[in-house]
């Protein structure tokens, strides 16, 4: 694919009928209420700082995203958002992580997204370059209500560890995918991912689709327990974690390229 083919699949997985966020999407006016400052973490596009701009009034958003083909794309959506909506949008060209040094970015100038390291089951096209890194603590505004969206491909735990502010705060809320394959760079797997939330006080929630690997994470209650969210949601993270461990790899990439096969297929057909 070129990078018109790239940009125009990425257009319509993102604003189109079909994306497979529209159950999360139609949950977010009720998860933004009371929302001062948005941040998108992995914008890509800016799907979701495209909805947060409609929903929000008076809020300050901003997206973040490492890959410069899609940054440069997301910028020029989000200027023309701002224009339209009655919000603050700011763009960053930047990984968010746990550190402030320049750190290392796999990109694949295609419709896969890029991470911190390569997922080799999904696209053998990965490519390494240098990027800046910022962490969600160096947005942080004391007594403003935050939401924060992560989609960062294996990345989350970095991301949350880099939102210790945010988190002792009890003011900021986490929409987070949480991948199959975890951190192979660090090999922080899923439960490592979960015993780091749980110690933080974050009670886990999923969020309502059938077959999901976003979660929300919000602050406890004083006193409230935050273990049923983690027994509800631990079947199913030890299986996905349990397949990237222990099913075959040529197994998964089998899958995973079928996978996006059968997606690229129902998109060409819209």
């Amino acid at each position: 694919m070129d990078r018109d083919q790239v940009f125009a699949y990425l257009y319509r997985t993102y604003f189109g009928e079909g994306t497979k966020e529209k159950e999360e999407i139609a949950q977010l006016p009720q998860m933004l209420e009371g929302c001062r400052l948005f941040i998108d973490a992995g914008a890509s596009l800016g799907q979701y700082t495209f909805h947060a701009n409609r929903i929000l009034s008076g809020a300050r958003i901003i997206a973040i995203e490492a890959d410069p083909e899609r940054y440069a794309e997301l910028a020029k959506n989000c200027a023309q958002w701002q224009a339209e909506g009655r919000n603050t949008i700011t763009t960053i060209n930047a990984a968010v992580g746990d550190g402030t040094e320049r750190v290392r970015f796999f990109v694949t100038h295609s419709q896969i997204s890029g991470g911190f390291f390569p997922v080799t089951e999904r696209s053998d096209a990965y490519e390494p370059i240098e990027v800046p890194q910022v962490r969600l603590d160096d947005f942080h505004e004391p007594g403003v209500r935050t939401f924060v969206k992560i989609d960062v491909e294996g990345g989350e735990s970095r991301v949350m560890r880099g939102a210790t502010a945010h988190i002792a705060s009890g003011e900021t809320s986490f929409l987070t995918e949480i991948t199959w394959w975890g951190d192979r760079e660090r090999g922080t797997g899923t439960f490592a991912f979960l015993r780091f939330l749980h110690a933080q006080g974050l009670r886990i929630s999923k969020v309502a689709r059938r077959r999901t690997s976003s979660y929300l994470l919000v602050p406890a209650s004083r006193g409230e327990s935050v273990l049923p969210g983690y027994l509800r949601v631990g079947p199913l993270l030890l299986a996905t974690s349990l397949w990237g461990r222990l099913v075959p790899r040529r197994v998964r990439l089998w899958r995973e390229r079928r996978l996006n096969r059968d997606r690229m297929r129902r998109l060409a057909g819209t």
